[in-house]
């Protein structure tokens, strides 16, 4: 068994972690530039080197966060980590919870990185040399607020706290997903029942158009059956010109580039279409109106957002014609 992000609840999630990070890697870069300019202005050498020793490991330090911040951002949404090992550790969990992809940090150091190290790292801080005056060391502070979030304090609630001697490995896998599964953080994923008739879409598109879609109230029906479709026949076709209007997705596109009409069959190999004449024959909005259009309008936007990430918007050239 294998499982995926719920999406709906997990996007908006990563999303406003990552802004949370940037605006706290600011704090760091500001005190980080503070001592390059206590640096450039003191004339006293052994001062200098001083204010130098602070400002690489504060430089250290941003380096490290700006990295790890652009892993979280283009991070897919597998879970197969959960599929791969035991046991995971808490920070592994942590980050599940604020919906980040876990194996994207791997290469950057973060399975080498414990929250749970902090106070003792803090203590060490404070013993040390660096002046603080009107300067306020701030070296950790993303980790502190890290700490502080509900789901980092939920999780020890729940599984405890490891100790600085334990082994990284300190909660059970198994443990960890039906607990995840209850509170709707993760969700199954299945193999598709049409597999024998190959998906248009990659998974991860499929599943979080899914997710949007049911969020939405647009469908109904779990992502491995044929969805049904909860608005009028041309609530879908409007759907299709959308996808189509912004290349979603853009991996489709790139493969097919050759192709310039609108595709009206992918979107048939997901959902279970019932009306009497082609899709392509109900793309009529000035006549009827179309359901869900706000909703289908977020559906595309969060498609944009968060799965390609695609800050310009929606492309709306023919929405004159609602």
């Amino acid at each position: 068994m294998s499982y995926y992000f719920k999406f709906y609840k997990a996007l908006p999630k990563r999303r406003d972690t990552v802004d949370e990070l940037v605006d706290l890697l600011e704090i760091e870069k500001t005190l980080r530039d503070a001592f390059e300019k206590e640096a450039q202005e003191e004339t006293d050498e052994n001062k200098k080197a001083m204010w130098l020793s602070y400002w690489k490991q504060w430089q250290s330090y941003c380096s490290a966060w700006t990295t790890r911040i652009e892993s979280i951002s283009q991070s897919d949404f597998s879970l197969s980590l959960l599929d791969a090992h035991e046991k995971i550790t808490i920070e592994e969990a942590f980050c599940i919870l604020k919906g980040i992809t876990p194996d994207a940090l791997d290469e950057v150091g973060f399975l080498n990185w414990r929250l749970s190290e902090v106070p003792r790292f803090l203590r060490a801080y404070r013993e040390s040399q660096i002046p603080t005056g009107d300067t306020i060391p701030t070296f950790l502070n993303i980790e502190q607020y890290l700490r502080g979030s509900k789901e980092y304090k939920k999780l020890v609630r729940v599984f405890g706290e490891p100790s600085d001697w334990e082994e990284f490995d300190n909660i059970d896998t198994q443990e960890f997903i039906e607990w995840a599964l209850k509170l709707g953080y993760i969700v199954p994923n299945e193999p598709h029942l049409y597999a024998n008739n190959k998906p248009p879409y990659h998974p991860d598109f499929a599943r979080m158009l899914h997710s949007l879609l049911t969020k939405h109230k647009v469908i109904d029906g779990e992502f491995e059956s044929k969805w049904k479709w909860l608005g009028s026949e041309n609530s879908l076709a409007y759907l299709v010109e959308l996808l189509h209007q912004n290349g979603l997705p853009f991996q489709w596109h790139a493969d097919n580039s050759y192709r310039t009409t609108i595709n009206w069959t992918n979107i048939l190999h997901y959902v279970d279409y019932q009306g009497e004449s082609p899709l392509r024959k109900n793309a009529q909005y000035g006549k009827s109106g179309v359901k869900f259009k706000s909703e289908l309008n977020q559906t595309i936007d969060s498609l944009l957002i968060d799965y390609e990430g695609w800050k310009h918007g929606r492309k709306d050239e023919f929405l004159e014609l609602e």
